[in-house]
């Protein structure tokens, strides 16, 4: 059944085909401290909130591999975006080519208190030109968002001119802001964010 506003439910991609130079190794592969890795986790919670989910990934990470030791996520799709990587907005672009018309909730790999409340709050159907975007009330999180399913001829034209990141894009768009706790916007960048993830008196 399709909404008001298009699909009823947009496409959950997970970013994964990051670089890691902090943290020193991949990062979808860490372990999440429920089980599993970090990309398992978040590639779970999309199916069982019912989205239909893709992961892009770059080539030599074995992501592919790696989901299909699990059978339930078998059904996830593997996208292995090629080099030049030239960070997340474009890869959003690339999405929206791939999947036009489709509103897209965007999810970085490395956000490990992702719940199905949040990512249904998030899928609720949106606006074809606006954005419903996590924060906390001081951080924004870009890659914890969903993106409405007519905003691909602006993204084209904002990457036309030169725009390469979210901060420069998004000031010009309708955005609906999702009040989140912040722990929800903990995404981990080096270590010592692991292992402050698997201390037995973080929530």
């Amino acid at each position: 059944m399709t909404s008001l506003f298009g699909h009823e439910r947009p496409l959950a991609a997970i970013l994964c085909g990051g670089r890691s130079r902090r943290m020193g190794r991949d990062k979808a592969l860490l372990p999440h401290r429920h089980g599993g890795s970090l990309l398992q986790h978040a590639c779970a919670l999309a199916l069982t909130t019912g989205l239909e989910t893709v992961c892009l990934s770059s080539p030599g990470h074995g992501h592919r591999q790696h989901l299909a030791t699990t059978p339930a996520l078998r059904q996830v799709t593997v996208l292995e975006e090629q080099p030049p990587l030239e960070g997340p907005l474009l890869a959003l672009g690339k999405l929206m080519t791939t999947y036009p018309g489709r509103p897209i909730l965007l999810l970085a790999c490395d956000l490990p208190n992702l719940t199905p409340p949040l990512l249904n709050t998030l899928a609720t159907p949106l606006p074809p030109r606006r954005v419903r975007l996590a924060t906390d009330g001081i951080r924004q999180q870009p890659l914890l968002a969903s993106y409405g399913s007519g905003l691909a001829a602006n993204l084209h034209q904002a990457v036309a001119a030169g725009v390469r990141s979210f901060r420069q894009w998004l000031p010009g768009l309708q955005v609906e802001w999702l009040r989140v706790p912040s722990t929800a916007l903990v995404n981990l960048n080096n270590p010592q964010d692991l292992a402050a993830t698997h201390d037995d008196n973080h929530p």
